[in-house]
């Protein structure tokens, strides 16, 4: 089923919920051997609409009139409100309601230390996060035993995790997993896995030797031709500066291809320099290299670059 939701978009305020910088998410696994990948089973239908985002969502079709009760796909801010939802389940900032906890099942409660008999609900809110229109309007807060599950992030509905032994990567998944119950959110097996010594997460493939790109671009690249329109170079250069750390002196050999007009590169005129820019990065994006982890016990070292046409300086 696809149910058009532009004209709904329109009037759709905006959530500021911020998605993770993917750069953010490739860190922190220097010292892991063991990896784990869990991608959540249709993830926006963990979360419960409501009763104002039911009659928003209501479409028909040759059955009937229907409205959704879970938050279906293409409403435009179900990404965040996801993301907000998951990052709560792995950081534990706030908890469910009385009534919803009630539904969750009791080892659950007992591993995560909550005992709804002696709950306290006086009120009190995490006003940081209120918002009248998703999960979180009630902003009761999490106890201590509910502290950061993984001490990382995600992207909206993929997880990866890395552990220095097996021991704790298995410590890690029942932690995650008892945490995931909790709040009702779903793993889909088939497109996890777990116990691996590499991942694939976000395009990159990440072990303990480094990261690696893996461009979906990269297959059949090298028989691109040249585009016949900016749109579609912007399209190409797009593609490629997802990888830019991974292709070396990216910025200098792109700077031809962005400084190119509409008209110039549908007239194919003085387009010399610039396809063989084009040449050179669509070589560079099949051989990126690997990137290793970043030591913190070892010095760091900035390469520098003069170049004639542009100036920076190090913030």
């Amino acid at each position: 089923m696809c149910i058009d939701y532009r004209v709904v978009n329109g009037f759709i305020q905006l959530s500021n919920y911020p998605l993770p910088l993917i750069d953010d998410l490739l860190i922190g696994f220097e010292s892991a051997m063991w990896f784990m990948n869990l991608d959540m089973a249709i993830g926006f239908w963990a979360i419960r609409m409501t009763e104002r985002a039911k009659l928003i969502s209501a479409f028909v079709c040759p059955f009937g009139h229907f409205q959704w009760v879970r938050m279906p796909f293409g409403l435009k801010n179900a990404p965040l409100v996801y993301q907000a939802v998951i990052n709560n389940c792995l950081w534990g900032f706030v908890r469910l309601s009385p009534k919803e906890e009630a539904e969750v099942d009791q080892d659950v409660l007992g591993f995560l230390g909550l005992d709804p008999s002696k709950r306290e609900d006086s009120g009190s809110q995490v006003s940081a996060l209120t918002d009248t229109v998703t999960v979180f309007q009630r902003n009761i807060p999490a106890p201590a035993s509910m502290g950061p599950v993984l001490g990382r992030s995600l992207y909206i509905d993929d997880i990866a995790h890395g552990a220095p032994t097996w021991d704790q990567l298995c410590d890690d998944l029942d932690a995650l997993l008892f945490r995931l119950r909790y709040w009702n959110i779903s793993v889909s097996l088939p497109k996890s896995e777990f116990g691996k010594l590499s991942i694939p997460y976000l395009s990159h493939e990440i072990s303990a030797e480094g990261i690696r790109a893996v461009p979906k671009i990269a297959k059949g690249v090298q028989d691109l031709p040249f585009p016949k329109t900016l749109k579609g170079l912007q399209s190409f250069l797009g593609s490629l500066n997802y990888y830019h750390k991974f292709i070396e002196d990216f910025p200098v050999v792109a700077a031809v291809l962005y400084e190119l007009s509409d008209d110039q590169v549908r007239s194919e005129r003085d387009l010399a320099r610039a396809k063989a820019a084009f040449e050179i990065l669509k070589k560079k994006i099949v051989s990126t290299p690997l990137l290793r982890h970043p030591d913190p016990s070892k010095p760091f070292m900035i390469w520098r670059r003069p170049s004639p046409l542009h100036c920076t300086r190090p913030f």
